[in-house]
């Protein structure tokens, strides 16, 4: 499963990013942002039309592009 995966409101643990699928300065300044393994990440809104989706993370507001989305693995924590 991956952050594109998520519905608005819930919650994830990120389990790990593939390098593979991200060039290396955007896999920088995501593990510099804070997308680790173990990070908490809340999908808070997604736009499809625009490709993008904001994220929370550490009390952090975050916008991605949904392509990205696919590089960040994660398991859904039950809240």
């Amino acid at each position: 499963m991956t952050i594109q995966d998520l519905k608005i409101g819930e919650t994830a643990e990120i389990v790990s990013l593939d390098s593979k699928l991200l060039p290396k300065p955007m896999l920088t300044e995501l593990l510099e942002l804070g997308f680790f393994p173990g990070a908490v990440i809340t999908l808070k809104h997604k736009s499809l039309l625009l490709g993008k989706m904001v994220c929370t993370l550490s009390g952090t507001t975050i916008a991605l592009r949904i392509n990205d989305g696919n590089a960040i693995e994660i398991k859904l924590r039950q809240t």
